[in-house]
């Protein structure tokens, strides 16, 4: 039988990736976790982590984490079931992957919702949606916002929406650099904000409208998506942003679109397919605040 003290030790030095983190976390001295860490490695005889900088989960590991993470839902479940069985006093905890778009917008007032009502704490991994599907594979969180229509192993792929994404300016910006319009000669001698060193959303807008290939712009890099709506408002670049994150300045003026193109990015939930009441919960919360804001994707 698995010693839970031992496994939620292990689960947490997974899930931040740190001795130090997990043993805040736990209220418990640095010391204690890795004692408590080999301890459930030599009793399973193989590593669970590798201890580099940020530490890493073996492939048991993470197998072990997925299995943690399933059983305190179906503690939370049972403690439904049968309230008069001893509770240890805390919150649940469910860990879920996003994009920082979403976060931004109509992912924002899912945690409120959560804790809330089901009195959970939401421990999120904001990611690149293209890449939130290995924190879901790895055992890191229990559902995660993907680009992929289709489900992975183990998993269920339900619709969100689309996200829908314009360029906006100042104005100064665009009668400085977009006075003749928005060209692909323009775009090569005026200044984007990119997420990231490889934004592929800017990468594809601007091949797709534009012809333009990364490194035929200059770019800030700015790896917040509030931060490139102030960025865009500060007159020092263009931004293709997510349509809810520039209605305010659209609406007053601080903020044009120079030009109508638009990208649209279907997003799709993905989640363990367990027996768990709570796990449903979750998901429907998420879907829910998803119709609220997103249209619906296109059969």
């Amino acid at each position: 039988m698995l010693d839970y003290k031992l496994l939620q030790a292990c689960a947490e030095v997974i899930r931040h990736a740190s001795f130090e983190k997990a043993a805040r976390e736990l209220g418990l001295t640095q010391s204690a976790i890795s004692q408590r860490v080999k301890l459930l490695e030599d009793r399973l005889g193989q590593p669970l982590i590798i201890r580099a900088k940020p530490i890493v989960a073996t492939a048991s590991g993470k197998r072990l984490l997925q299995h943690y993470q399933s059983v305190r839902l179906l503690e939370h479940d049972l403690q439904d079931d049968l309230p008069d069985i001893p509770s240890d006093g805390g919150f649940g905890q469910v860990a879920l992957a996003v994009n920082a778009d979403s976060f931004a917008t109509w992912f924002v007032n899912v945690p409120k919702c959560l804790f809330d009502e089901f009195g959970l704490l939401v421990h999120l991994s904001v990611d690149d949606e293209s890449l939130n599907h290995e924190a879901l594979l790895d055992g890191r969180v229990l559902g995660a916002i993907s680009l992929r229509p289709t489900p992975m192993q183990g998993c269920r792929a339900r619709p969100l929406g689309k996200m829908r994404y314009v360029m906006v300016v100042s104005p100064e910006f665009q009668k400085r650099y977009f006075s003749a319009g928005v060209t692909a000669d323009a775009l090569r001698s005026c200044p984007a904000v990119n997420f990231s060193h490889h934004d592929e959303l800017q990468n594809q807008y601007l091949k797709t409208h534009f012809g333009l290939n990364p490194g035929d712009f200059p770019a800030h890099t700015v790896p917040s998506s509030q931060g490139f709506v102030t960025v865009a408002e500060q007159g020092i670049a263009y931004a293709v942003v997510e349509i809810h994150q520039a209605n305010d300045a659209l609406r007053t003026g601080r903020l044009v679109q120079p030009c109508d193109h638009v990208i649209e990015r279907p997003l799709y939930w993905h989640h363990r397919t367990m027996k768990s009441k709570l796990l449903d919960r979750v998901n429907e919360t998420i879907l829910s605040e998803a119709r609220r804001f997103l249209p619906a994707i296109d059969r």
